[in-house]
């Protein structure tokens, strides 16, 4: 597959702001990790000085929180946090979904059907790590096709916030879980159907919101989603559900 080509930062603090962004928005880091910066400053060869501004400016992003006693981590958010953040990631997501189905073209589709095929891959083995990666290329393929210059950084924001989240998927066993909605997405493309690639969206974001949710709350064994039955969600499950229906 013909790889995006990304403009390289000028800077080695650009550099490293840049690396950390993705591995934040792959679930490379979890929340409450810290950051440390001699770490840091080993992986990418460099001095500690860009480091620390690398840090600065994704503190001032909300992307990291500078704790008084800890340093820099990785923020660790609410219940409520989560479920307001799924709320406004359903709302702005599902309308980039919805727009990329009249403008998408058949090379970005075709490029989705690759990434979406190593997913697979990547699932059948349980290399959760190429599986995130790999899950973050199909999402901000579809937003690209959106064709809002204003809209993908307000996503790419959120994604730094709820990134770190998607650590959880490394150890449930719900990898590949979201893999039946990026088939829904792709059919919606293909179809030029904008609500329905909307709601596979919605669906998308609202199942890893559960994971999310248990985390956050401690709850770690999985719920059946068939053994639901309307009306009797807990309310932090009453939340996710409100995500899937904006």
């Amino acid at each position: 597959m013909a790889k995006r080509a990304s403009p390289v930062p000028a800077t080695a603090h650009a550099r490293i702001q840049a690396a950390l962004r993705q591995a934040l928005m792959n679930g490379d880091y979890r929340p409450g990790q810290r950051l440390v910066v001699r770490t840091i400053a080993e992986q990418f060869s460099t001095s500690p000085m860009p480091v620390r501004e690398a840090l600065r400016q994704l503190v001032s992003e909300e992307a990291l929180f500078d704790h008084a006693n800890r340093g820099v981590i990785v923020p660790v958010a609410t219940v409520e946090v989560i479920s307001d953040l799924v709320r406004v990631r359903c709302s702005i997501e599902g309308s980039a979904a919805e727009w990329a189905a009249s403008t998408v073209t058949r090379a970005e589709r075709e490029a989705m059907v690759e990434i979406d095929d190593q997913m697979k891959d990547f699932a059948a083995r349980g290399a959760a790590a190429g599986y995130l990666a790999l899950h973050r290329e199909f999402h901000f393929a579809l937003y690209r096709a959106a064709r809002s210059p204003v809209l993908l950084p307000i996503i790419e924001r959120l994604w730094l916030r709820a990134g770190p989240w998607l650590n959880i998927m490394r150890e449930e066993a719900t990898l590949g879980q979201g893999l039946d909605h990026h088939a829904e997405i792709l059919d919606a493309l293909e179809r030029g159907d904008g609500q329905k690639a909307r709601r596979a969206v919605v669906a998308d974001i609202s199942d890893a919101a559960d994971i999310m949710l248990r985390a956050a709350t401690g709850t770690t064994a999985p719920e059946p989603r068939r053994a639901r039955v309307r009306g009797s969600e807990a309310p932090r499950e009453r939340m996710a559900a409100t995500a899937r229906r904006a």
